[in-house]
């Protein structure tokens, strides 16, 4: 029959076990945790990432058909203000031409 003290000595062994066991399983829950939260933190930065390209991507298409539209407007007040200047010079070129045929012929 064992006695009280050898009963007592198998419960602490029973209970250092069991606390053992149970630091263990913590440490290895504490553990699948931190990875756990360094993949959902890696999964969430890499998704920023990405959604920051997307839309910066966005935002250069954006940005150059608003370019390219001002320049196509640029161009055409250019066009328009050529054409102007043309029209311009050549009454001035049909004056002068005038101009010169009158001096030349009054001083025959």
């Amino acid at each position: 029959m064992p006695t009280a003290l050898q009963i007592i000595m198998d419960a602490e062994r029973e209970a250092a076990k069991i606390l053992d066991e149970a630091k263990a399983q913590a440490e290895k829950i504490k553990r699948e945790a931190e990875e756990k939260a360094q993949k959902v933190f890696t999964e969430a930065y890499e998704r920023a990432i990405s959604e920051a390209e997307q839309e910066a991507g966005e935002l250069k298409k954006t940005a150059k058909d608003h370019a390219e539209r001002e320049a196509r407007a640029m161009l055409q007040e250019a066009e328009k203000e050529i054409r102007k200047i043309r029209g311009e010079a050549s009454k001035n070129l049909e004056a002068a031409v005038q101009v010169a045929l009158k001096d030349i012929l009054s001083s025959s």
